[in-house]
């Protein structure tokens, strides 16, 4: 039945990180798989989400289904999370997803029912599952500039001049904060231009949100949201826990839609819904109730908040002390883009021939794109990872 059907694409990241974990030599380090790790390399349980879910089990009443809508007050704390301060004359619907990535699926899928000729931009480079999600839908992919790989840092007048040639039939999806796989940061100056241009071209916004609290703070991060959402009459949002409350394998995210119209946003919640019986039917909840239950305990949100910070901050050292070491074995400043950037990741400007040179002859494991995932890189590692990149890079 199935035999004629072409061979899919294989994911790059799970056969490399299966290969970084069979590979013994004490120097090792993986910076393949995009998930926070501490200095021993573990991705612990956050101590809030421990506390929250020890008073779960023994308090929770139910296990029963939630509508498709999901969780009601959970929605409505990620979304005070998300949108820091009110949007005058703006109304905001959301529902519960499994995880970010349905939620912006969701989010495509009803762009298809609304406008199915409709073209997705996505930043060059962009997440890896951004692509394949809009093509699988059936819309339209085409990339606007981002990233100038020989100098790893903006394009902007290559992004601007791109974005004034769309319009109505374009919906583009930026990145909230902390860019993967550049990890590169646009400043609030280049957010409000952006914002500016899509007011006077129409085009329709998708913001990605998977790593708030991870950049430059968890209202910093969200500050690029509200420009553009006190900007623009629509948008949507995809928006992830995985990350930033270490809820991987919960799988907990929100779909969110925003409109200067109420009747709009009213009918957008219903239509993800709608959407979602036939996907997910329902959401998981348990990930969902530990997020709510600590945004809803002040106690617990404290101990998130600080453990959030911990690991920004154990962020920006790594970023700062590997640009250190690059700057002291190359001798150059070529590398100072790595403590410019935010969140988990930064790209090397490297090819695939030279990350498998990495990988095979230094036990330094990122992506064939170049991507590394800095919180993968333990203190005691930096030294090892500066020597190997400068010598497979010069």
């Amino acid at each position: 039945m199935f035999e004629h059907l072409p061979l899919p694409s294989p994911d790059e990241i799970v056969p490399l990180m299966i290969r970084a974990s069979k590979d013994i030599r004490a120097e090792k380090i993986d910076m393949t798989v995009g998930v926070y790790r501490n200095d021993m390399g573990q991705t612990p349980i956050m101590k809030a989400v421990r506390e929250a879910d020890k008073y779960l089990s023994v308090h929770r009443k139910t296990k029963c289904y939630v509508g498709p809508l999901g969780d009601a007050d959970f929605v409505a704390s990620v979304k005070r999370l998300a949108f820091p301060k009110k949007i005058q004359s703006k109304f905001i619907r959301g529902i519960q997803t499994p995880g970010g990535s349905s939620a912006l699926s969701l989010i495509l899928n009803l762009v298809k029912k609304a406008q199915p000729d409709m073209k997705v931009w996505i930043s060059d480079p962009s997440y890896a599952n951004h692509g394949p999600t809009i093509t699988s839908i059936g819309l339209g992919l085409a990339k606007y500039p981002f990233l100038n790989r020989e100098t790893m840092m903006l394009r902007p007048t290559s992004l601007m001049e791109t974005l004034n040639c769309l319009g109505p039939s374009d919906a583009v999806l930026f990145h909230g904060s902390c860019h993967n796989p550049s990890g590169l940061k646009l400043s609030e100056d280049y957010w409000h231009k952006i914002a500016g241009i899509a007011r006077e071209k129409g085009f329709y916004p998708i913001i990605d949100t998977a790593y708030q609290g991870l950049g430059d703070g968890l209202t910093e991060d969200a500050e690029g949201l509200m420009i553009m959402a006190e900007s623009v009459d629509n948008l949507a949002l995809s928006f992830s826990c995985s990350k930033n409350f270490g809820l991987y394998n919960d799988r907990v995210g929100c779909a969110f839609l925003m409109s200067s119209s109420e009747q709009e946003v009213d009918q957008g919640q219903l239509q993800l819904a709608s959407l979602a019986r036939p996907a997910h039917w329902v959401p998981p909840q348990n990930g969902a109730e530990i997020v709510k239950h600590i945004l809803s305990t002040p106690q617990l949100k404290t101990m998130w908040l600080e453990e959030l910070n911990t690991m920004n901050n154990r962020l920006i050292r790594l970023r700062e002390k590997l640009a250190d070491a690059l700057r002291i074995e190359t001798g150059t400043k070529t590398y100072d883009f790595i403590a410019e950037n935010s969140g988990m990741y930064s790209m090397l400007p490297a090819t695939a021939v030279q990350m498998e040179t990495l990988r095979k002859d230094y036990a330094v494991y990122g992506l064939d794109d170049g991507r590394i995932n800095i919180a993968g890189l333990g203190m005691n590692k930096i030294s090892h990872a500066a020597k190997s990149i400068a010598a497979v890079l010069l």
